[in-house]
């Protein structure tokens, strides 16, 4: 849990408060037509200075103070900065828009959830499209547009049929879904996802910012110094390159660190801003999986209760995890594997299981299953099923899974 000027406060609420502020600082400045030349103009105007102090409102008191001079690398220079690059880009590319509502909560935000839910089964509105914010010309129009082209009772309609919808409607300026990311340059950045041919056939073609390698992985299966009983790190980093550098990392890492638990896959940029990029939908990586080996990430291999959970399950298959840690640790891509050799290994998985946290050795089992197989496929499929996982975390692409379209601002 955060801190924010000494009040603590949970990640998903202070990123629904930046959520707000944003869609507030887009609706002064498309709806209202105020103009921000500087970062300055939001505070010494008194309506949006209010407006922002009632959205960091917490627990009946001010979270952020939005006061001329603003402290440098404060929590308020890092946000108010953001909001500033944020509508500065935003009108730059919708100059011809005629937004009215600007929309996070509730609205068309929770009609998108409903029909996603009720129409196609899906629980979770981000798996489809992270859009954080709603950008619409015509909110009632829209929905009854949306409503009517879905006519029909549940099954009879695809997402694909949706998402062609939406693609025509962000083409036009009519709704527009954006995904926010705090932006740490000089300058906003932004890019449109899923909304045109081109950019699946790029995809498809993985050409220029779409085509990937694997540089390297990051196994560590040594323990903390002076420690019998922890291992180095809980996780497994799987990092990307293009043609000159590292750009992009996997973290394979148990869903939860306090127990049993099944493996998460979740990408980040490398680079100045170090965004994260999302976690690809277990379920789509099954899918996925299943076009280069079956066995490599499926309904069984996934579970956590298919790998030793204690000392005595894991001698029984000791031998199996010996082969996999041989292979692996004599892959020229593994870094930092930290064990010498498969006695070493052994060792240390006997400490874990043996110590206080017993569940990491069991997600460090699953890890190295998973390392395993990938190696064992041939380069060419290791990189393209890795740049897939990577747009699938992003949500990109239609492959598996026809994601929706959304623009992508950071």
């Amino acid at each position: 849990m955060p801190k924010i000027n000494g009040t603590n406060i949970s990640e998903a609420e202070f990123t629904t408060m930046q959520e707000k502020a944003t869609a507030f600082i887009c609706m002064r400045a498309f709806k209202d037509n105020i103009k921000f030349n500087k970062v300055e103009d939001i505070i010494n105007d008194k309506d949006t200075k209010n407006g922002l102090e009632e959205v960091f409102k917490y627990q009946g008191k001010k979270l952020l103070e939005f006061e001329l001079p603003i402290k440098t690398k404060s929590v308020e220079d890092r946000w108010i900065n953001t909001f500033y690059l944020q509508q500065k880009k935003l009108l730059a590319e919708f100059s011809d828009a005629r937004f009215t509502v600007f929309n996070r909560d509730g609205g068309f935000m929770q009609f998108m959830i409903d029909l996603i839910r009720d129409k196609f089964g899906i629980s979770r509105k981000d798996s489809w499209n992270p859009a954080d914010i709603w950008l619409i010309k015509e909110p009632r129009v829209f929905r009854q547009k949306i409503q009517k082209e879905l006519e029909g009772p549940k099954g009879t309609q695809t997402i694909k049929e949706l998402n062609a919808i939406m693609r025509s409607m962000f083409k036009k300026r009519e709704v527009v879904g954006i995904s926010l990311k705090l932006i740490s340059g000089q300058q906003a950045r932004y890019e449109e996802i899923n909304v045109s041919e081109s950019f699946f056939q790029k995809l498809e073609n993985m050409e220029g910012n779409f085509n990937f390698r694997v540089s390297k992985i990051i196994l560590k299966l040594g323990l903390k110094p002076q420690s019998k009983d922890q291992f180095s790190t809980q996780d497994t980093v799987i990092f990307l390159k293009d043609k000159f550098k590292d750009v992009a990392k996997f973290q394979l890492k148990g869903n939860t660190t306090s127990r049993l638990a099944n493996l998460k896959f979740e990408g980040t940029e490398i680079g100045a801003s170090a965004a994260r990029l999302g976690k690809a939908p277990l379920n789509l990586v099954e899918k996925l999986s299943t076009l280069y080996d079956r066995d490599l990430y499926n309904s069984k291999t996934k579970a956590n209760g298919n790998y030793p959970t204690n000392i005595i399950e894991f001698k029984k298959r000791e031998k199996e995890f010996k082969d996999m840690f041989n292979r692996v640790s004599k892959n020229s891509l593994v870094k930092d594997i930290g064990a010498k050799n498969e006695e070493q290994f052994c060792n240390n998985m006997y400490g874990v299981f043996e110590g206080r946290e017993p569940h990491i050795a069991n997600a460090k089992l699953m890890q190295l299953y998973f390392i395993d197989k990938l190696l064992k496929l041939k380069e060419s499929d290791q990189n393209e099923y890795l740049t897939d996982l990577l747009f699938i975390a992003q949500k990109k692409g239609n492959k598996v899974f026809d994601f929706g379209p959304f623009g992508k601002l950071y």
